[in-house]
């Protein structure tokens, strides 16, 4: 989809419109896999904030987002499954028992592929079937949406295990572009 730098998750400079905001999106969604990586299931469970918010909720919460903007909005997709919320009204926050996060990145890795093929038959101008908004402005927003996510990530890997940072290791800063 886009070239990214020498292994790292910044978009190049000179990408057309549609290339770099694919392109963010691609950088969002890998951070979240990126930022879960090697964290034990046991503290991607119990690590919380006050209202319950873990590591796992988050993942299955983005799953659910991409799901309900890209298939659902967008598409027009009907049928599909949600794990929107419990009695707490927690936006899909609390997994079920037995689910692992391992289990909840590869459901949200499927779930991407499957927006990804929305995404691609459809032009930046196109309209959703639903909420009249264009697949730029989905873009925009889930670019937005999974971003605020990865502060919550941030937080929670810290409190987990103190792994912190916002970018893999030897990845160019921000804004560095290597050609």
């Amino acid at each position: 989809m886009s070239e990214l730098l020498g292994g790292g998750l910044m978009p190049r400079r000179g990408l057309g419109e549609r290339d770099m905001l694919l392109a963010y999106l691609e950088r969002q969604r890998e951070l979240v896999f990126w930022k879960c990586e090697g964290l034990a299931e046991e503290l991607a469970r119990s690590v919380a904030t006050p209202s319950g918010m873990t590591v796992s909720g988050v993942v299955q919460h983005l799953e659910n987002v991409e799901r309900s903007w890209w298939r659902q909005h967008f598409a027009g997709q009907e049928g599909l499954s949600f794990d929107w919320t419990d009695d707490r009204g927690d936006a899909g926050m609390t997994v079920p028992e037995g689910v692992t996060l391992v289990q909840l990145l590869a459901r949200y890795r499927a779930e991407i592929a499957l927006c990804d093929e929305v995404i691609a038959a459809h032009d930046l101008d196109d309209v959703s079937a639903t909420r009249n908004h264009s697949l730029r402005w989905i873009l925009l927003h889930l670019i937005e949406e999974i971003g605020r996510h990865l502060g919550h990530l941030d937080v929670l890997r810290e409190q987990a295990d103190g792994v912190v940072g916002e970018e893999p290791e030897g990845a160019p800063p921000p804004g560095v572009d290597e050609a």
